[in-house]
């Protein structure tokens, strides 16, 4: 589709409709998205309640082209996308937080849409704005209080609207490399300061003899499991391991994207563990394990996160690795940008 016009129907579709509508559309190369998390082929993902889960739908031309899921909060429960927040959001919130409508979803701390990637830069603001526009006129209409949360810096202006406050909650990391793949060119973007991170990175994991593999993300769970323990115990959060390997071998299974792991090795086995998925030219960082104790736990720490990564990506070509939120300063050391993640409610 090309112009800067577009004429599409909008409507709300249960979750079990919309999965049979779609399933006869192109997988996730049709479709463009912030993240892997809003993509088609996610919607139908198990631990979704289908009834309280329906889907906001833009069609042109007989087929979908926009798509942004909703989903109910649960009466009586705290979410987790909702700890940590300021004032200014946590003031917005019912009582009740199943009265929540969450617009653009809540899972993987990312909220967004997903439309069609022939679409024209001005034909995805038009689809993008009905999409919201429509999903809050829905939530009012049900009595519940629509709330879009980590809402990525280039969609935030197509949430706002009339009646809807924003308000900055985050910040997010992505580090972009050429697009031949070039190393030499990336150390040279970097600047001294950086160039000088990157190198004493390099050096020092090749001094402490450690291992670096990128495997298919499944191979890696049981093993990750303890690590990835010991992080949130790190932060005061404590999750059992089986839990943590259950939710590590649901994530590492789901269709959509390829689910790679970097693990870094001992002689004793992983020492870190770093999970992503590849969805274009894109490479999603999901999560970190890394052992809570260990002579060379730094090093590690930056091979698996960052370095392993880059090498996998220059030599895939993917220009763009999402290192996602929090944790910038290490980030940034390595030549990542910093763009803001919104919340946006309403204004009352």
């Amino acid at each position: 589709m090309t112009g800067t016009a577009i004429r599409a129907d909008f409507r709300v579709v249960p979750l079990p409709e919309l999965l049979g509508e779609i399933s006869a559309q192109p997988g996730h190369a049709a479709w463009d998205a912030a993240s892997v998390a809003l993509l088609p082929p996610r919607l139908g993902r198990p631990y979704l309640r289908p009834g309280d889960c329906p889907v906001v739908v833009a069609s042109a031309a007989g087929r979908p082209v926009g798509l942004l899921p909703l989903l109910r909060g649960t009466s009586g429960q705290d979410s987790p996308v909702l700890r940590g927040l300021g004032p200014e959001i946590t003031d917005l919130l019912p009582a009740d937080h199943g009265d929540l409508l969450f617009v653009g979803g809540c899972v993987d701390l990312v909220a967004g849409t997903a439309v069609a990637s022939d679409l024209a830069d001005e034909e995805r603001h038009a689809v993008r704005r009905g999409l919201v526009d429509l999903a809050w006129h829905e939530a009012l209409r049900g009595g519940l209080v629509p709330l879009a949360l980590h809402v990525r810096d280039d969609e935030v202006a197509d949430f706002r609207g009339p009646g809807r406050r924003a308000a900055e909650i985050g910040v997010t990391s992505v580090l972009r490399l050429p697009a031949d793949g070039s190393d030499a060119a990336y150390l040279a973007g970097l600047g001294q300061n950086g160039r000088r991170t990157v190198l004493k990175d390099r050096r020092r994991v090749a001094e402490s003899g450690l291992r670096s593999a990128a495997l298919p993300a499944a191979d890696l769970t049981a093993a990750a499991a303890d690590l990835v323990v010991a992080v949130k115990r790190r932060y005061g959060v404590e999750e059992h391991p089986r839990l943590v390997r259950a939710r590590l071998e649901r994530w590492a299974a789901d269709p959509a994207g390829e689910r790679v792991a970097f693990s870094v090795s001992d002689a004793t086995g992983p020492v870190a563990v770093t999970f992503g998925c590849v969805r274009g030219a894109c490479l999603e960082i999901y999560e970190t394990g890394l052992a809570a104790s260990h002579p060379h736990r730094h090093e590690a720490y930056v091979e698996s996160l960052f370095q392993a990564p880059i090498a996998f990506a220059q030599a895939r070509g993917i220009t763009e690795i999402d290192l996602g939120l929090d944790a910038t300063t290490p980030k940034t050391r390595r030549g990542a940008t910093l763009a803001p993640t919104w919340a946006i409610g309403p204004d009352q």
